[in-house]
Formats: C-alpha cells, sequence, structure tokens
C-alpha cells in the first residue's frame, strides 16, 4: 500500500493554474446579496464536493454572502482531502449560478462551489475535475448532456431495519401500488420538490427491493447533473427526517435484499454549434447509433476497470457488485440488453451501468466523459456486442474488480487517470479510500463471529 502520510506536491498544494482567475474574485453574473433579499432567503449552505460522496456545507449568513463569493469561506483540507494539519485552510468559492431556494425551507439557498487554495485552484477539487473535462470536450466540439437514475432505500428514523414492515412481506416489491401509496406522503413530496425546481421529474417506481425507490428526472449538460445530484442527495435524506424516515443510497443497506442501489448514468455528446445529438445514425443497421457512438463506448470498455474506484468507491459497493443476476460485474456491452455493463437502450443514449449511489457526483461524471472522449480521440473499437444473458456465460467476460482495495490498486496504477486528472487528485482519491480499506479491516463483524467461534 502507499505511504499514507504523502508530500506536498503529492497533495496538490504546489500545483498552480495560471489560467484560472486568482482570488479575490469578481462578483459575478449575480449577486448573492442582492438576490437573497429578493427571495427572503436568510442564509446560503455554501456546499462543496469532498473526494468521498457526500457534500459538505458551511452556513453563511445573507450579510456575509457578498464577502464568501469574492473570497470563499475556510476549512481544513485535512478533514477530507490528501494534506494535513499543517497544510493551509481551503478556500469554498460558491458558483452563484447554481444558486437553489430550497423549496421546503425558503429560508434557505444552497450553492455548489469550487475550491481553491493560496488563492488558486486546488488541484484535488472533484468539481474542478469535471469542468476539465467538459472544456476538453468542447474543445473537441462536445457537450455532454447525462441523466441519472438514482435508486435509495428507505428505512425507519434510526436507519436499523425498512421503513415499511408490510413492504418486507412479500418476495419481490416491483412497482407494488400499495407500497408506494403508504409512503406517498414522502415520495411524492419528493417528486413535488424536483417538479417546483424546474427538474423535470417524469417517473416514480418502485424498484424490486423492499422499500426500494427510484425518481427519475430530465437530464442536462455533465455539470449541471452533477451539482443537481449532490443537492438531490441532500434534499432526499433531509424531507425523510422531516418525514420521521431515513433514507440511504448506501449500495447494499441491509442484508438479504433482493436487488441493491445502483446508479445508472445515461449519457450523450451533442455539438456546440447547433446542439444536435451526436449519438444518433439512422444509416447504423444494428443500433441506430453513430461512429462517435461506439468510439465513446470504446473508450468506456478499454477504462472501465481502472475508473471502477471512482464508480464504485466503498467497501459496501462491492457487496453490490458479487451479488445478483443483473449486477453489472463483467466488461461488456450490449443494446437493450439489461445485463450487460455498457447498455444501448435506445439510439440516442449510452446507460453506464456500474456507478452506485456512494459515487461522488462530479467524479462520476468526469471519469465517464474522459474515457468516453480517449475512445473517440484514439478510435476505439469496443469490440463485439452481447445479445445474450451475461451470467450464463461468465467465462467469456473479464471481471471488473471484486473488492475496493483491488480497484484502487488498478486506480494507482492507471497513467491514463494519472495524466487525465493528475497525480494529485488520484493519490488524494486513493489515501482517502486505503484509510477506509484500513478501517474495515480492522473491524469485527459478526459474520466472523458466527463462522469462526469454534476454532
Amino acid at each position: 500500500m502507499a505511504d499514507l502520510v504523502g508530500s506536498r506536491a503529492e497533495s496538490g498544494f504546489t500545483e498552480l493554474d495560471p489560467d484560472r482567475t486568482p482570488l479575490p474574485l469578481p462578483v459575478g453574473d449575480v449577486d448573492l446579496e442582492k438576490k437573497a433579499k429578493e427571495l427572503g432567503i436568510k442564509y446560503f449552505l455554501v456546499s462543496y464536493s469532498t473526494l468521498n460522496s457526500d457534500s459538505r456545507v458551511s452556513v453563511v449568513p445573507r450579510r456575509a454572502i457578498r464577502d464568501v463569493q469574492r473570497r470563499g469561506c475556510g476549512v481544513p483540507a485535512a478533514m477530507f482531502f490528501k494534506a494535513d494539519g499543517a497544510d493551509p485552510e481551503m478556500n469554498i468559492v460558491p458558483d452563484p449560478n447554481t444558486l437553489i431556494q430550497l423549496p421546503w425551507k425558503r429560508e434557505y439557498g444552497w450553492l455548489s462551489s469550487n475550491l481553491y487554495l493560496n488563492g488558486k485552484p486546488f488541484s484535488q477539487c472533484p468539481r474542478r475535475a469535471l469542468i476539465r473535462q467538459m472544456q476538453r470536450a468542447r474543445n473537441m466540439g462536445f457537450v455532454m448532456k447525462s441523466g441519472i437514475e438514482p435508486e435509495f432505500t428507505l428505512l425507519n428514523k434510526d436507519g436499523s431495519a425498512v421503513g415499511d414492515p408490510l413492504d418486507a412481506q412479500q418476495p419481490m416489491s416491483l412497482q407494488e401500488p400499495l407500497s408506494i401509496m403508504r409512503n406517498s406522503n414522502i415520495i411524492m413530496k419528493i417528486y413535488d420538490v424536483m417538479e417546483e425546481l424546474n427538474w423535470e421529474p417524469y417517473e416514480v417506481d418502485h424498484e424490486a427491493a423492499c422499500c426500494q425507490y427510484e425518481i427519475n428526472y430530465g437530464f442536462a449538460d455533465a455539470l449541471t447533473t452533477a451539482d443537481r445530484h449532490a443537492f438531490m442527495k441532500f434534499m432526499i435524506k433531509e424531507i425523510a427526517e422531516l418525514e420521521g424516515f431515513r433514507i440511504t443510497f448506501m449500495p447494499v443497506p441491509l442484508p438479504n435484499l433482493l436487488c441493491s442501489n445502483g446508479l445508472h448514468v445515461n449519457v450523450s455528446l451533442w455539438s456546440t454549434k447547433d446542439d444536435k445529438n451526436l449519438f444518433t445514425d439512422a444509416s447504423d443497421p444494428a443500433l441506430g447509433i453513430s461512429q462517435t457512438a461506439y468510439h465513446f463506448l470504446g473508450g468506456l470498455m478499454k477504462h472501465v476497470k481502472e475508473s471502477c474506484a471512482f464508480l464504485c468507491p466503498t467497501v459496501n459497493s462491492y457487496k453490490r457488485l458479487n451479488l445478483g443476476a443483473w449486477c453489472p460485474n463483467t466488461v461488456s456491452w450490449g443494446g437493450n440488453n439489461r445485463t450487460v455493463l455498457l447498455r444501448v437502450p435506445a439510439n440516442n443514449r449510452i446507460e453506464h451501468r456500474l456507478a452506485d449511489g456512494s459515487a461522488n457526483p462530479h467524479l462520476t461524471q468526469a471519469v465517464i466523459l474522459a474515457a468516453g472522449l480517449d475512445g473517440i480521440e484514439n478510435k476505439i473499437d469496443p469490440g463485439s456486442r452481447t445479445d445474450f444473458e451475461v451470467p450464463k456465460h461468465p467465462e467469456r467476460f473479464q471481471k471488473v474488480p471484486e473488492s475496493l482495495i483491488d480497484a484502487l490498486a488498478l486506480l494507482r496504477g492507471s497513467q491514463f487517470l494519472r495524466s487525465t486528472f493528475g497525480d494529485a487528485l488520484v493519490n488524494g482519491f486513493n489515501y482517502v479510500k486505503e484509510k477506509e480499506w484500513r478501517l474495515y479491516l480492522s473491524h469485527l463483524s459478526q459474520w466472523e463471529r458466527d463462522y469462526y467461534m469454534n476454532c
């Protein structure tokens, strides 16, 4: 394993980006203090993306937001990144164009942010990693648009059991109407918030497992989708708590559930010139997709194993990947085939099925876009399409990593990820996740007690 201390260079503290505007920043197109007065916002939740999946926030009152908009607010980098207590504080600098007024607590506003250190962009910032890939795509004439399918589980207040005991009294709960109606106060409140935010929600599904739901909403450019994804996780959890429940996006939150929580990501590339979907091609006799789409698929296929740590970043992620007949644990692609990892459900998009709900929203979009662009640049052939059930012929496919530590080994050794995102971010992510792995190794589970007590 890599040294968990590391140098300042590895942490990204000596890396400066001369192409970015140093602090202090101009107020920009949106004066947040003025906007807050217009909307009745008293407090701002200034959020930032960590190398774990969750967002963290600083609460800033309206009277202080102008200075925070220019200079940011401080946070110790060592809490969520590869750093130590002797390093200076980071600055959380909000993007004023991301303001969301909370529909259920209108005195609060939410902001997505970028991270700075010593007045320069912080090289471990997940949101900036995505912004750079979006710029790379624009330089090639592309905008990646994406939509997500976030699965989550409704639990009781302390998270010790499912939130609807009656739902557990049936073998399979897919689209079960009574369960949906029993929990409609929570589920439809979430839907109504999405509607008020103009996210264009279009489907509410009870998934196959007990108390497992999915609410789908409209697609957008990848950065907007990632920012919404981060807010959405906070929003759903907050609404559940207000109703006396708990919601988790953990892949496998309880034993003996039929299915685990995934995060399918649907992506397509659009032209910067005329906003045309570049994945469709009616002349393709097989799937109706373009050579651009095939090459994008090729890049995803080539880099999926080394990308696995970003998309499945927890110990629990690999419980999901080792369970279930439809689990996307093989390097495979196909048409409208739910047993493959990369699915082409229609001629206008590719569905990446590997990620789960514990993945960082910004790194998820960034690594998918980076892999796809590499496929286009190098005209990578995705190989033969799979039109049969993958679990019936496992010997024909390579498998994705089976544990977090295996995935981290591929991440550390990936020249593609290092050249794409920089050593600082790759080393930082590995540092945070290796600490998590070591905590897991030191934990005594009930399974071990049950299995080995008679030694």
